[in-house]
């Protein structure tokens, strides 16, 4: 794989062994082509959800499992690495397939630790998975909502009310975090065609407008006892890591921004033939003044993926040793970077309205939508909470919070007081669709 992920701009420059690369390859250049007018248009026939049901079928999904289970043995930064190539070609389909990537990763270390994973069949078979986790309203932190019980027949049954649940619109399994009768949280796994869900698409976030993370209603869901989940992953692995695979997936996305607005910068000034009469050359290619700004814009790009790479390698390490040995180093990487790169892409994605005049604000081109999804996915971690967080870790030795939770707090409780009591029943599955 080209060390300079400028020049990474198909699958089958990573060198990942896939004999359908051109087939793969080819569905992400049609993703990328659609993405302005998807953007602006809306996607009133549903292509992007063809588009990702392709890329599934194709295996992509599915290559971060081992060869011998039916994926293509990518390591945890080789994962990083596609993400941010699809989230270049259109940062919907990186944060669509969120839950995804972090359940593709769990069965694919859960597989060379000798274990069994269900998810590793599915995925392999070209199904998809989302996650819902967080519920909106004044609740208390830490709480869920939504229930798991026991009917009179014995049947367990699932009813709530989840939102932002991102990526639904274009899975077959949805995991539902839920309380059981004991208070205990749980995740359950059903099909998201079950009788008794209802999605509902609507998600009217400035950005990142094709995530499907609208509202999922269950209404007495049947639940498989076969398909829950007890916070399993606190066995294996440090919960920051496991939050920090979360995070990182939002960082590749912006990176795939950067890159993207870089692209699209470039493209636009190089098709440019009009200039302004007091400009300093014929073309504006030609103009330093604006050589200067598309300089900025590559440097930007590159510090950015290098940024989201450094940090991936250290992730990757830190998960391949068993939990007494994890540093947490990755962890400490990964909220480094999102004080840092939420500033310089939203930067990146301002800056390309200088290059020109009135025809870059045409709304055909959509070349808003790179600051508006920027801004979006900055939004899910505070920076100023993050930066606080390293602060702290600085000035007074204090441990960098495992879990992020988001709730009502009464004024003078300890912050963490409800979800430490919780963290290690949640797991990473509870984790996977969270904020």
């Amino acid at each position: 794989m080209p060390e300079d992920l400028l020049a990474f701009t198909s699958v089958a420059d990573a060198g990942y062994g896939l004999s359908n690369a051109a087939e793969i390859d080819a569905v992400i250049a049609r993703i990328a082509a659609a993405a302005p007018a998807r953007d602006h248009d809306g996607d009133p026939d549903h292509g992007l959800r063809a588009d990702v049901r392709e890329l599934a079928a194709l295996g992509l999904t599915a290559a971060r499992l081992p060869v011998a289970v039916g994926g293509a043995g990518l390591t945890y930064p080789q994962l990083v690495d596609l993400q941010i190539l699809l989230a270049r070609a259109d940062s919907n389909v990186t944060q669509s397939l969120r839950t995804h990537f972090t359940t593709s990763d769990r069965a694919a270390r859960a597989i060379a630790r000798g274990e069994t994973d269900d998810a590793a069949e599915e995925i392999a078979a070209g199904r998809v998975y989302a996650g819902a986790t967080t519920e909106s309203g004044a609740h208390a932190i830490g709480t869920v909502g939504t229930t798991l019980r026991t009917d009179a027949d014995g049947i367990l049954r699932l009813n709530g009310r989840k939102a932002y649940a991102t990526g639904t619109g274009y899975a077959d399994w949805i995991s539902v975090l839920v309380s059981d009768d004991d208070g205990r949280h749980l995740v359950a796994l059903v099909r998201a065609d079950a009788d008794g869900i209802v999605l509902h698409d609507d998600w009217d976030g400035v950005g990142q407008r094709l995530t499907t993370s609208g509202t999922v209603e269950f209404t007495d869901v049947d639940v498989d006892p076969a398909r829950l989940r007890v916070g399993e992953g606190s066995r294996t692995d440090r919960l920051g890591n496991l939050d920090a695979v979360l995070q990182l997936t939002h960082l590749a996305t912006l990176a795939g921004i950067a890159l993207r607005t870089r692209d699209d910068a470039i493209a636009w000034l190089r098709s440019r033939t009009r200039t302004f009469s007091h400009a300093s050359t014929a073309t504006p290619a030609e103009d330093p003044q604006l050589q200067e700004r598309i300089g900025t814009l590559d440097a930007l790009a590159q510090g950015v993926v290098a940024s989201v790479r450094a940090a991936a390698a250290l992730l990757g390490a830190d998960l391949e040793r068993p939990l007494d040995e994890q540093t947490g180093d990755g962890h400490l990487a990964v909220t480094r970077a999102q004080v840092l790169v939420p500033s310089l892409v939203l930067q990146a994605a301002q800056s390309v309205f200088d290059l020109g005049g009135g025809s870059l604000v045409d709304g055909r081109l959509a070349l808003d939508r790179h600051w508006r999804n920027a801004r979006t996915l900055s939004n899910h971690n505070p920076v100023h909470l993050k930066a606080k967080a390293l602060g702290e870790r600085a000035l007074l030795d204090a441990d960098l919070p495992e879990i992020w939770y988001v709730g009502t707090r009464r004024l003078g409780t300890d912050r963490t007081e409800t979800s430490t009591e919780t963290s290690t029943e949640i797991g990473t599955d509870a984790m996977e669709a969270a904020r």
